[in-house]
């Protein structure tokens, strides 16, 4: 008999089914841009395919996130220097400035390397700042800052203080933005999957818990502070050193 693992079982049922939905959506991409180019078509027929193609875009995106939930059948751990990883992102990032959001980076130019999976890392960081962007009111600012901190590890129970410790040096990836803040009764929900306090049509709910999960595979973790006109994340990421 084969025992599969639950979380195993989870991911494999995640991966599938992406993967499925994803050559379905190909289909559906391809036979649509034959469709439109047809000069014959009269404009009511085309509106309605490019609104059909508007929505397998849509559901493309989603399963590309929600791929993000399974745990990768491969990882690939290197050695990545922080201050150029970040700025090699800054492309990426400013894709999500639209309605004049501008991006202020500050980046502590010794941060130390970090032992990480770069495409997890990646994935986490955009999902955060893409959240950010779009919790932004028109023509505000969204803050991205790294810098590294110290603190001992907290004890295990039973073993007492743990003064003797070596400090583990932390790399903070900080972001904070200019929105209405999250509400206290919610704060709770954020990173539940398909949980949002955004308006928009095509808005998901699926940033935070994303990176939620890629964070705490690499070993970290988010934590976030709130109010009434700022709201920062911070991605807490343990160094070699």
């Amino acid at each position: 008999m084969i025992h599969i693992e639950q979380s195993d079982f989870h991911d494999q049922l995640v991966r599938g089914l992406t993967h499925k939905m994803n050559n379905i959506l190909s289909l559906f991409h391809g036979y649509l841009g034959l469709l439109i180019e047809d000069k014959k078509l009269d404009r009511v027929t085309l509106d309605g395919l490019s609104a059909i193609r508007k929505g397998a875009d849509e559901a493309s995106e989603l399963m590309d996130r929600t791929k993000a939930f399974a745990k990768p059948s491969s990882t690939v751990w290197r050695q990545v220097k922080m201050v150029d990883f970040l700025r090699m992102m800054i492309p990426s990032l400013e894709s999500f400035t639209e309605r004049g959001i501008t991006l202020e980076f500050h980046f502590e130019e010794t941060l130390p390397e970090l032992l990480v999976d770069a495409a997890r890392l990646r994935t986490a960081v955009i999902e955060i700042v893409r959240n950010a962007c779009e919790a932004s009111p028109d023509g505000g600012v969204v803050e991205i800052s790294a810098h590294a901190e110290s603190h001992l590890p907290r004890p295990k129970p039973g073993t007492g203080n743990n003064n003797a410790a070596h400090p583990i040096t932390w790399i903070v990836l900080t972001v904070s933005d200019q929105g209405a803040g999250i509400a206290p009764e919610i704060e709770k929900k954020i990173f539940q999957p398909f949980f949002s306090t955004k308006h928009k049509k095509n808005a998901m709910g699926l940033g935070l818990s994303v990176a939620q999960g890629l964070v705490q595979g690499l070993g970290g973790v988010i934590r976030f502070h709130s109010s009434a006109g700022k709201t920062t994340f911070r991605l807490l990421l343990p160094s070699q050193e």
